[in-house]
Formats: C-alpha cells, sequence, structure tokens
C-alpha cells in the first residue's frame, strides 16, 4: 500500500469521502486514470459519462456548469481537470486538482442549469417556473403550447412536466433563439420526439387545437387572446409571465372581457438563508422581482360570469374602504 500511496500517476485526482476538504482527510491511494470507482457499490444511473453536463461546487459553493468530454479538458478557476478522470465516478464524487483545490462533482438540477444556460435573451427563472408548472397546473399526458421560447429554459421543464406521453409545441418568432432553444434542449434534455419547435409569429395564428394548457411569455399576450380562445379546450388554463404591472393590468382586464375566468396573479420572492457554524442568517442578496404571473380558465361557450362592479363610495366609511369579504373560504375553497 506504501509503496501504491507514493507511485506517480499522470494527471492525478484524489477521491475524497463526504465532507473531506483536503489531501489530510483524502484516501489512502489515488486513482490511476478514469473508469475506476471509489469503494462502495454504486448504481449505473450515478455514473458520469461522456457528454454529460456536470457542477464543479467549490469549498465556498460557488458552481461552475461545465461538460465532460471523453479525451477534453474543462477549465475550474483557471485549472485544468481532465475529463477522463471524472468520467466513470460516480456524481457526489470530491475530486482534487493538481493545485490541492477540492471540488465537489454533481450533474446539475434544474435550478443549477438554468442561470448558467447558454442564452441571447433573459429566461424565466427557476422560481418562477415552478408556480407556472403548479398554478398552471401542467402534468404528464397533457398537450401543451408555448408562446416564445427564448433559450429554452422554460421548455426544458415542460418537457419533464408532460413526460414522454404528452406533447409540447413551441412558438418562437426568432430563428436565432430557436436555434439556441434547438440546441439547449438537445444538450441537457436529449432526444424529444414529443415535442414541436415552430419558428413562426403567433400573432399570425396558433394551428393547434383542443390544448389542454397554453402559456405566454411575450409582451403584449392580451393580443393573443382570440387565438388562445380557439386553441384551448374549454376548461383549459393559459398562463403569462410578464415583468410590469401595467402589463397585468392590461393582460387582466383583456381576460375578464374576452371569455376568460378564475384570473389569479401573483409574484414570487426567493430568499435564500446562509446556515454555517454558529451563523444563521438570511444572505446578503436575494432573488426578489423578476416577473407576474397571471393564470386564467378558458370559459366554455355559454358561460357568462358576473362582472366586478367598480368600487363606489359606498365601499367606504369616513373615506376608509371597508373590509373586504374573504375571496377563499376556511377550508380553501370558494365562499358562498
Amino acid at each position: 500500500m506504501c509503496g501504491l500511496r507514493h507511485a506517480r500517476v499522470r494527471r492525478p485526482l484524489l477521491v475524497l469521502q463526504p465532507g473531506a476538504r483536503g489531501r489530510d482527510q483524502a484516501r489512502a491511494h489515488r486513482i490511476r486514470r478514469a473508469g475506476v470507482t471509489p469503494a462502495g457499490p454504486a448504481g449505473d444511473r450515478s455514473l458520469l459519462r461522456d457528454q454529460d453536463p456536470v457542477v464543479f461546487i467549490d469549498r465556498k459553493e460557488r458552481t461552475y456548469l461545465r461538460t465532460l468530454r471523453r479525451g477534453g479538458r474543462v477549465s475550474v478557476r483557471g485549472r485544468a481537470i481532465a475529463c477522463d478522470e471524472v468520467i466513470g465516478r460516480p456524481e457526489g464524487s470530491r475530486i482534487e486538482t493538481a493545485s490541492g483545490e477540492a471540488l465537489l462533482v454533481v450533474r446539475p438540477t434544474y435550478a443549477q442549469l438554468i442561470p448558467s444556460l447558454p442564452r441571447r435573451a433573459e429566461p424565466i427563472y427557476p422560481k418562477d417556473v415552478g408556480p407556472i408548472l403548479l398554478w398552471g397546473d401542467i402534468g404528464p399526458g397533457m398537450h401543451v403550447v408555448e408562446v416564445g421560447t427564448g433559450p429554452g429554459a422554460l421548455t426544458l421543464a415542460l418537457l419533464r412536466a408532460v413526460g414522454p406521453t404528452g406533447r409540447l409545441t413551441s412558438y418562437e418568432v426568432r430563428d436565432d433563439f430557436a436555434t439556441l432553444a434547438r440546441e439547449n434542449i438537445a444538450r441537457y434534455h436529449g432526444p424529444a420526439a414529443n415535442w414541436t419547435l415552430r419558428v413562426a409569429d403567433a400573432f399570425a395564428g396558433l394551428d393547434e387545437r383542443d390544448v389542454d394548457r397554453l402559456i405566454v411569455d411575450l409582451a403584449e399576450p392580451w393580443r393573443l387572446l382570440d387565438a388562445v380562445a380557439g386553441t384551448l379546450r374549454p376548461g383549459g388554463v393559459v398562463t403569462a409571465f410578464l415583468p410590469t404591472a401595467l402589463q397585468v393590468k392590461e393582460l387582466v382586464d383583456a381576460l375578464r372581457a374576452g371569455g376568460f375566468g378564475a384570473v389569479e396573479t401573483l409574484e414570487t420572492l426567493a430568499r435564500f438563508w446562509h446556515v454555517r457554524d454558529r451563523s444563521i442568517r438570511p444572505a446578503h442578496r436575494m432573488v426578489a422581482h423578476t416577473g407576474f404571473l397571471v393564470f386564467a380558465r378558458r370559459l366554455a361557450g355559454n358561460s357568462e360570469l358576473t362582472p366586478q362592479k367598480p368600487c363606489s363610495s359606498e365601499g367606504r366609511v369616513h373615506g376608509v374602504m371597508r373590509a373586504r369579504a374573504p375571496t377563499r373560504d376556511d377550508e380553501g375553497g370558494n365562499p358562498p
């Protein structure tokens, strides 16, 4: 064992036990080359492979998105790492670079991937994607239409949500954005036979009919509502992502006047916390406003909701608005 420990090999990498931070806590021997799995059984799904996207995480929890390519190298903080030394190891391994810096290597989660996704336009970020999937009620087997694909960040989540039994159709007017979306889906999702990308102007019309869910990421979605009404089935959900309150007002008024109901508007604010040793505090920076989300249901042809009456002076007492009745009952449903 002593002779093996001090043997010289080309481009050595140390595999550390979970929680290890340096050479002193490294296992007593070096791994010679790629394809050698550290002690302990590992399922095939855990093994890192050629062309896998991975995230390297340093001791300050900074992340570095890279792609493993057999025979190639990746650079992290100016330090080259041979991909062959990483391919074949289970994700969750700790490696040590030639400079002695320990790095954790894992496949990226969706939340880790999107901030580093190659793009030419701002994507919809994970904190908004979660509510889109849940409030927008997107699930396996559904037929979903996405208008405004951009770099494909939301597209990745939608493909995961609908699964292989569902269908996703995306509209993108810019050819360069569509090309980038195809590349990102191919690289970070893989083959998607159930995805159709149309390079077309959605304002010229949507070809799909009887769609379950529709998501719009455009500056003026109210101009698209006639096409949306013709595409969505009755009861289907339309979701819109909008940066400003003025856009929200314009859209919500158009929805209520144009055959849609059950309109809801929300925004999400995400604040991370720093928890280490005896220090527990909010992070210095938070992800605050990125956009508003508007959800609505397409009404059946004979459905009419009682129009909302504007506020009048009768609703005020000495210039102060009377408390409104709750919009939901105590059990989560709508009040009588």
